[in-house]
């Protein structure tokens, strides 16, 4: 079944995205044992028919998979070459938040552009990779770690920050991506808090909190 480009996938809880680029064993594990749809942009779909993901949806311009005969699962083909598969994808599933496989590792340009397409988003998107995860951090994030866990700030654009419980703190501090950032930072108390009063930063945490992170990130509710 084709959708038109002007559909999307709407969900209540969180969805799952798999795209084409590195995956890991630990990938594909968490998106079996994982509830939430899983939907690919354009070439994740090999992946997902290479491990046997149940897929929900098909998103992007189909240059790498073709036309797909009764695949038993809509598709939406969205013929534009501004966007990449991952932008067309956040466009297209509408989520509480969405969990990215697959746009991180192998070409350092794919990787830029995926923190490009989540900076620009209106969805709440995580891009994981083998060892860390990364998210647009909101006006104010509060969050319970153990202490020790590296939390690194990049900022994507002049950054004005605040924070509270990091070993290094970043009051009154600018930061930028020409200038001071605040990679390998880490917590020192088990509570750690974030102010972004100006521009657009990323945090990067450890994978292995991903579920804890979840379960407190502002407005969702983890499955």
């Amino acid at each position: 079944m084709k959708m038109t480009q002007m559909e999307t996938f709407f969900q209540l809880s969180g969805a799952v995205l798999l795209g084409g680029g590195v995956i890991h064993p630990k990938d594909v594990e968490d998106m079996k044992k994982s509830k939430n749809s899983l939907y690919c942009a354009d070439s994740g779909y090999f992946h997902a028919e290479n491990y046997d993901l149940r897929v929900s949806g098909l998103i992007g311009d189909l240059d790498s998979v073709g036309q797909l005969d009764a695949p038993g699962f809509p598709v939406v083909q969205v013929v534009d070459q501004d966007r990449t598969d991952l932008e067309k994808s956040l466009d297209t599933i509408n989520a509480p938040y969405i969990l990215c496989y697959g746009f991180l590792g192998g070409r350092l340009d794919h990787s830029l552009a995926s923190f490009n397409a989540i900076a620009k988003s209106e969805r709440l998107a995580f891009l994981i990779d083998a060892e860390d995860v990364c998210v647009i951090c909101p006006p104010y994030l509060d969050l319970e770690l153990p202490e020790g866990t590296r939390f690194s700030i990049f900022p994507l654009t002049n950054v004005l920050a605040r924070s509270e419980g990091l070993k290094w703190d970043v009051n009154g501090v600018p930061l930028s991506p020409v200038g001071m950032v605040s990679t390998s930072n880490e917590t020192e108390t088990l509570r750690v808090q974030c102010w972004i009063d100006r521009g657009t930063a990323l945090v990067i945490f450890p994978r292995e909190h991903l579920d804890d992170v979840l379960s407190q990130w502002p407005n969702i509710q983890a499955d």
